[in-house]
């Protein structure tokens, strides 16, 4: 019994469950904020659009069943907010590693091309040194 708890401290303690767990914590109160936006903010403007209708009233009776047909639309709208908010964060995401990967490239490839021009230049260099220590032969012309 004791190995299990002590194998269950360990997942618990993983990086991958407690990054879930903060995302999952962080997803909650994002999503009760989105709610707030659309029922406290948006909902009225809308409501004032359509001639103060309150989506919440909305509700269709058929039998004893209640159809609630604008806490359906208010729903919907959430999700659209919510949506667009993941949206527009994953696509400033994707545009910051884009930009990271770009100076990451712009870095790598000057320091390739020094060590290129270095490489170079030792090889230059070897091979003077190499011909002034080699004796030079000079050809008299025959007479």
């Amino acid at each position: 019994m004791k190995n299990f708890f002590s194998e269950f401290r360990d997942f618990i303690m993983r990086g991958n469950v407690m990054d879930l767990a903060v995302a999952f914590i962080m997803g909650a109160a994002f999503t009760t904020v989105v709610k707030s936006v659309v029922d406290d903010l948006m909902m009225p403007l809308i409501g004032i659009i359509t001639n103060s209708i309150s989506f919440t009233t909305i509700v269709w009776h058929i039998g004893p069943a209640q159809i609630k047909v604008g806490a359906f639309i208010s729903a919907l709208i959430v999700f659209i907010f919510t949506a667009l908010a993941v949206f527009l964060m994953i696509k400033g995401m994707n545009a910051a590693n884009r930009l990271h990967a770009k100076d990451t490239d712009e870095d790598t490839s000057s320091d390739t091309l020094v060590d290129t021009e270095l490489s170079v230049l030792l090889e230059i260099r070897d091979q003077l040194a190499a011909q002034k220590e080699a004796p030079t032969q000079i050809k008299q012309p025959e007479e």
